[in-house]
């Protein structure tokens, strides 16, 4: 049987394109699993999917436990930061500038006679194309976010350009990528010299559709909600809560995720009345919750380039749960709305046109409840089951 090696950036249970990518690979091959434990919160939760499924698994921790290992990541860090101006063009130099997280993965990877390596979000990429290099093996990238287009806090101008480097130099050697988004595979594409292009596919955040199952909210409240790996501020919340506060009698907003004391005490404990929040759940857990409710909230302010041409796994599992999605309006949401007629609608990132479509929704609930097994069936080709096809169709090349 053919083994495929998956390098993943981050915890496997905050990476549930690399969770459902494995799933798929698993009926078919043998699979490893290297990642990087960057929160010891999710590495529990990476724990119960492991034993769950039984998974061949090494974790690399990005915490300050191990102290040596830490250090010495941090210590590479700073050196390839310093030599950084005299070697724009290395790529070592690049990736470890950028991310400590590329140094431990490369110094973690082995060859265990793989057929093909997998790797998943930014700090991935260099390591899988190392490993690719010294051994052979065939890879190909995930690219979940336009990477150069994220928000990045520091040495701004150089650190995009220390991502574009790589994705321009190491994404035209893969034998495939796949992208979270059209619009985020159309700025990647541009990037790239055209006639070193590899075969390339959009794979869409969405979910098997046995995660799902149609039930209907039958409160007097319209039930809102919203998840989030954490609750805090710049989400979104500080615009759309205050205008779900105007109609308070009426509604009712449920948060999933880890929350942020200082958010709760300096924001949310205004919205008490109206207001439950809620642990983060397991994915299958928190699809079966979503069913109960009318309205999902998919909000994004003051969004980076990234997030603007972004399609979240958040969106999907609104539609696919047949909620009706009250969406802000970057240009990706704007578009999946625009295909998908009666899906949702779109809002302007105030409090006011928040206000104003809240007020639409509360006119219009019961035609939004009447439309949700329409939704919910228009909904099932998102099954993941359809996007695993396309990868599977490139593995029998291997």
């Amino acid at each position: 049987m053919k083994k495929i090696l998956y390098v993943l950036a981050g915890n496997l249970s905050t990476t549930p394109r690399a969770l459902h990518s494995i799933l798929t690979a698993k009926k078919d091959y043998l699979i490893d699993i290297v990642s990087i434990n960057r929160s010891n919160y999710w590495a529990k939760v990476d724990d119960e999917l492991i034993k769950k499924y039984n998974f061949n698994y090494k974790t690399i921790s990005l915490t300050r436990k191990p102290f040596m290992q830490w250090l010495t990541a941090t210590a590479v860090n700073k050196i390839a930061t310093f030599l950084y101006p005299l070697l724009k063009n290395n790529l070592k130099i690049t990736a470890y500038t950028s991310s400590k997280a590329s140094f431990l993965l490369n110094r973690n990877l082995t060859n265990n006679n793989y057929d093909l390596i997998i790797g998943h979000s930014y700090a991935a990429i260099f390591p899988t194309y190392l490993l690719s290099e010294k051994y052979k093996i065939p890879f190909s990238i995930d690219v979940e976010d336009f990477y150069p287009g994220e928000t990045i806090s520091k040495d701004t101008i150089n650190e995009s350009n220390r991502r574009k480097l790589l994705l321009k130099h190491i994404l035209p050697k893969s034998k495939y990528f796949t992208y979270a988004s059209p619009m985020i595979g159309e700025n990647i594409i541009n990037l790239l010299d055209k006639n070193k292009l590899p075969e390339n596919f959009l794979i869409n955040n969405c979910f098997f559709k046995e995660d799902f199952e149609l039930r209907k909210n039958n409160t007097e409240k319209i039930r809102f909600v919203w998840f989030s790996q954490t609750i805090a501020h710049k989400r979104g919340l500080e615009i759309a809560l205050p205008a779900l506060a105007k109609y308070k009698g009426k509604v009712e907003v449920v948060l999933y995720g880890v929350l942020k004391q200082e958010f709760y005490d300096t924001f949310l404990y205004q919205y008490t009345d109206f207001l439950i929040i809620e642990k983060s759940v397991t994915q299958k857990a928190l699809h079966q919750n979503l069913s109960f409710f009318d309205i999902g909230l998919a909000i994004e302010y003051e969004a980076d380039f990234n997030r603007k041409i972004a399609l979240t796994n958040k969106i999907f599992a609104y539609a696919q749960s047949g909620c009706y999605i009250l969406a802000t309006d970057t240009e990706a949401q704007k578009k999946f709305l625009s295909d998908n007629q009666g899906l949702g609608i779109i809002c302007e990132q105030t409090i006011q046109d928040f206000e104003k479509k809240i007020l639409t929704i509360i006119t219009n609930i019961e035609q939004i409840r009447t439309d949700k097994t329409k939704r919910f069936n228009d909904c099932l080709k998102f099954d993941y089951l359809i996007e695993g096809q396309k990868l599977s169709k490139q593995w029998l090349k291997f």
